[in-house]
């Protein structure tokens, strides 16, 4: 085994981590959403901080760390255009993580302490911070794609369907969050 196959291994089993961890919590949060349970949507709010510190910050920086040490190892250069979109993804999830859902995340405790878990301030930022993560998760994904099939500039139908997919989930929770509040199906509580 060489260091290049140790590599590839270390950085598509962090990335199976990565984002099988995000996938459970998005499903999780589905789930809770449907309950209406205050109390089951706080426990999720105070696991998703602890996950996040714990779980996907390491996660996610090894990730990064081990396709660095891939590109630099093997036959690849940073300007390769699948490698532009998976740093693309990864740095448009890590500014999402510090300018949005860490932020958000304390606006939600704010909201809970001062208004309680079932208040239309706490909903809101839930529903703001949901959207995000689906959206955040899908990004990550259409990574694992761009990482896969290696597109280059002449792969045309694979570039249009990252972009429409993409679209579609923006526009997805662009309609998600116009959504009055007091629908069913709308998050209680659940941070970051």
């Amino acid at each position: 085994m060489s260091y290049y196959e140790i590599l590839l291994f270390l950085h598509v089993a962090t990335a199976i981590v990565w984002l099988g961890g995000g996938a459970l919590l998005q499903t999780l949060v589905f789930r809770a959403d449907r309950t209406s349970d205050p109390v089951l949507m706080k426990k999720l709010a105070e696991s998703s901080k602890w996950l996040a510190q714990r779980f996907f910050i390491p996660s996610s920086l090894a990730v990064l760390v081990f396709g660095i040490l891939l590109t630099i190892e093997g036959p690849w250069s940073f300007g390769d255009l699948w490698i532009v979109l998976g740093l693309g993804g990864y740095a448009a999830s890590f500014f999402t993580g510090i300018l949005f859902l860490e932020p958000e995340g304390k606006r939600i405790d704010a909201a809970i302490t001062a208004h309680g878990p079932d208040s239309r301030e706490a909903r809101h930022h839930v529903r703001r911070i949901n959207v995000v993560q689906r959206v955040e998760l899908t990004i990550l994904f259409l990574v694992v794609v761009a990482m896969s099939l290696k597109p280059t500039g002449d792969d045309t139908g694979t570039l249009l369907l990252i972009a429409a997919v993409l679209v579609a989930a923006a526009l997805l929770g662009a309609r998600a969050l116009a959504r009055p509040l007091d629908m069913p199906g709308t998050p209680q509580v659940q941070a970051d």
